[in-house]
């Protein structure tokens, strides 16, 4: 798939949606520089944790980025690499090629 067709599918759907989607869609199209650690190499760790002891909280944004990347059509696959199958082991690969 190329950049550029991304880019029109994005600027389509952008106003649908808000906070951590559009800022994923944003980065996913070049928009937006690479800011966040959400990237790791070619996975996507959509889950990270919040707070520190027993105030320690999952964030959890797989269903919103997997919306998005719906929303574009790109090919996807989802996983969990956590020994014990933790919520934070959960990665999102995307197979489609982005050029």
């Amino acid at each position: 798939m190329k950049l550029e067709t991304l880019q029109k599918r994005w600027a389509k759907i952008r106003s649908n949606y808000r906070g951590i989607a559009r800022e994923f869609g944003e980065q996913l199209t070049g928009a937006k520089p690479q800011e966040w650690l959400i990237f790791r190499g070619d996975v996507i760790r959509p889950v990270w944790t919040s707070g520190h002891g027993r105030f320690c909280s999952n964030c959890d944004h797989t269903r919103d980025i997997c919306a998005v990347l719906d929303a574009l059509r790109v090919k996807y696959e989802t996983g969990n690499d956590a020994p014990r199958g933790g919520l934070t082991g959960n990665y999102i690969k995307i197979i489609s090629k982005i050029e």
